[in-house]
């Protein structure tokens, strides 16, 4: 928390401590780039906003950001920039910018509350998919969309962008010098992981992120909220996850869940195809298409995403808990046979390969396609008086899972913290040195590990940003 010389470490300040003329009241969260603050404006007490504060000096992450979010990414459903500040020193220190402090549930969260109906998530993301539109003609890409990136605003149900950290805009640096932008792998499109394989070959160049790419990463964050799953394991290795996206198709969201309307589903499938060429080809298209899909089916469009059941309570006294009834992870098929080595000359390298390559694709279809479905479990969703509780609690004995466990009550969410914590179902999990059948109580078993949920650290709301992502 501090440095050796007694310095207070920008993710760490403390209430009260003074960042310009913004005084902060509560740490709300710390990425790989930057920590999140909810602040007091000393001019104007009561009125409070969101500080993000870079965690090290001189970030070019960090003023690209500010300067994306304070010129072309203004937006009514981009959140809101209000103003600069540095910290400890004004001119030499760790730059920070405020934003509105947005009170609300990340998209995947919100999906689950029990109410929302399917036509209220095809408007948001009809209106997530025109305000990409409008960002992309004017020259901005997101680059890392995912559930947690739309946060849906309390106060009127509308959505709002977070985390430009990796966005980009004529002119803008390459953050990185590796051939693909700082980003979430499952979220990556097949046509940007075909680069990857291929910027061997290619020393130097980078990715030529598109429209269609932030597109497609808006399909896996629609298909995430009405299925309760990723398209794809998120959870696979890097080169299994890697392979999967390229040629492994996933099911579509009716046939995981046969509540989704028919068109909601059609429209979903187009935005994850494989080749950018069938997908739609602007963010006013996807909105024109999910617009029609509501006005075009008559039933099935207002009600809830998911079935929920009655729980018992968790303690004596306690009201009965109501539960979401997620379905099973769904299991995805080949596009494709894997690919064969080439038969021209000269390739022995090629032909090398393919023993390699056929125990990658064997291994993916394992993964992907289980004999079995895993049993129905039924995430508890927790209520606003009770989310940020710091206990954590799991049945007395280890629960083993053949699918990522689901979070349990007051867990702690993602993102989750590098090298530290896993996440899993996105929430935060460690791993223990035991392994099964010896896992400790208060502990799952999966994928031949124990894991220890964490629990949320202090109690804090629902921020409008949980820091820029790891490069």
């Amino acid at each position: 928390m501090f440095t050796n010389s007694g310095t207070m470490y920008p993710g760490a300040l403390a209430p009260g401590t003074q960042v310009g003329r913004w005084r902060v009241v509560e740490r709300l969260g710390v990425g790989g780039q930057g920590a999140v603050y909810r602040v007091e404006d000393m001019a104007h007490p009561g009125d409070f906003y969101a500080l993000k504060l870079a965690l090290h000096a001189h970030d070019g992450r960090a003023e690209r950001e500010v300067a994306l979010v304070m010129t072309r990414a203004v937006h009514p459903h981009v959140v809101g920039f209000h103003g600069c500040a540095r910290w400890p020193h004004p001119r030499e220190g760790c730059l920070g910018f405020v934003m509105d402090w947005i009170s609300g549930l990340p998209l995947h969260l919100w999906a689950e509350t029990g109410d929302t109906t399917f036509r209220q998530l095809a408007v948001a993301g009809a209106t997530v998919a025109l305000t990409l539109g409008e960002l992309h003609a004017r020259g901005v890409l997101h680059r890392d969309l995912k559930p947690e990136h739309i946060l849906m605003r309390e106060s009127d149900g509308q959505p709002v962008l977070l985390d430009f950290g990796v966005g980009w805009y004529e002119g803008a640096h390459p953050l990185t010098t590796g051939p693909l932008p700082p980003g979430t792998l499952h979220l990556l499109s097949p046509e940007a992981v075909r680069f990857l394989w291929n910027s061997a070959k290619s020393p130097g160049e980078h990715y030529t992120f598109q429209a269609t790419d932030d597109l497609y990463a808006l399909g896996v964050c629609l298909y995430r909220a009405v299925t309760g799953h990723y398209p794809l394991n998120e959870n696979l290795y890097a080169d299994l996850l890697q392979y999967a996206i390229v040629h492994v198709r996933p099911l579509a969201p009716v046939e995981v869940n046969p509540r989704v309307p028919r068109a909601l589903s059609d429209v979903i499938v187009r935005l994850l195809e494989k080749e950018p060429q069938a997908r739609y080809p602007s963010g006013a298209a996807v909105h024109e298409a999910l617009v029609a899909a509501v006005s075009g089916e008559p039933e099935g469009w207002d009600v809830p995403l998911f079935d929920w059941e009655e729980a018992p309570p968790a303690q004596e006294g306690d009201k009965p808990q109501r539960r979401i009834l997620r379905p099973a992870r769904p299991k995805p098929s080949w596009t494709s046979p894997p690919p064969k080595p080439r038969s021209t000359t000269g390739l022995t390298v090629e032909r090398s390969r393919w023993p390699t390559r056929l125990a990658l694709a064997t291994a993916v279809l394992l993964a992907l396609v289980p004999m079995t479905f895993a049993p129905r479990i039924a995430p508890r969703v927790p209520t606003a008086e009770e989310a940020w509780a710091t206990d954590v609690h799991v049945d007395p004995a280890p629960a083993r899972y053949e699918q990522a466990p689901l979070p349990v009550r007051n867990q702690k969410r993602a993102p989750c913290t590098a090298r530290l914590e896993i996440e899993l179902s996105g929430a935060c999990w460690v791993s223990l040195r035991q392994r099964p059948p010896n896992c400790p109580p208060q502990t799952v078993e999966y994928d031949g590990q124990c894991f220890l949920p964490v629990a949320v650290p202090r109690p804090v709301p629902s921020s409008v940003d949980g820091g820029a992502p790891d490069e």
